[in-house]
């Protein structure tokens, strides 16, 4: 599409929509490329990718027209890509480099995918320096890592105080059969006088965890026992 005095091109994709600059810009185009740009950035839901690669500007201007439609464009929840390469618009743009996004083409900002989505949350990575993570993501990792940390305590700590309840569980059975033993010995022993005078008859039955294992195993005896008398 061509404009009086102004070379625009546009390239619909659907979503994407791909708007070309060419020529010199100055303040008297101003007014044209505002309200060609407005008419054509107003689709909600769309990427805008304004290429501008093959202009010269002579107007500082631009780039507040530029901030005006990157504002408009992210109320009705579109985006605004600028799109070029060359050292001209590097030094135009650069003060504006934090705020827009800018990419060498349309497939180099499809290409960013998750490196883009990162430095979103403020994880930046690069060749020389590393990874790098803004202040926000440095606390909230630094919460999340001391929070597995105190997590991870309680459970050992849960687990350790469960160890020595078991522990001292077993030492109190361990104690409770030595004196259960201590005391069927001591009864066999006293059963001793009457198997003498024929009133027990066979005291095997009654030996220490024998075939006694236990006291109610033990009564049950006594009164099979007395049942066959």
């Amino acid at each position: 599409m061509s404009a009086d005095l102004i070379n625009i091109q546009v390239e619909d994709l659907g979503d994407d929509v791909e708007i070309s600059l060419s020529g010199s810009l100055g303040v008297f185009q101003l007014p044209a490329v505002r309200e060609k740009l407005e008419m054509l950035t107003s689709g909600p839901g769309c990427f805008f990718f304004l290429n501008l690669q093959r202009v010269h500007f002579k107007s500082n201007d631009y780039r507040e027209l530029f901030l005006e439609i990157l504002d408009r464009v992210r109320a009705q929840n579109s985006a605004l890509i600028l799109v070029f390469s060359g050292e001209e618009q590097m030094a135009y743009f650069e003060k504006y480099r934090n705020i827009f996004e800018i990419y060498e083409s349309r497939s180099a900002y499809k290409r960013s995918g998750i490196s883009k989505q990162l430095s979103q949350v403020g994880v930046h990575y690069g060749k020389k320096t590393g990874l790098r993570l803004s202040p926000a993501v440095a606390i909230a990792v630094a919460i999340l890592i001391v929070g597995w940390a105190v997590s991870l305590f309680l459970i050992i700590a849960a687990q350790g105080r469960d160890i020595a309840d078991k522990q001292a569980q077993i030492i109190a059975l361990q104690s409770q059969k030595e004196r259960y033993v201590r005391e069927i010995d001591k009864l066999e022993s006293s059963i001793g006088p009457l198997r003498k005078l024929g009133v027990v008859q066979d005291t095997s039955m009654l030996s220490s965890f024998g075939v006694i294992q236990d006291w109610v195993s033990y009564l049950e005896y006594l009164e099979n026992t007395r049942r066959e008398k």
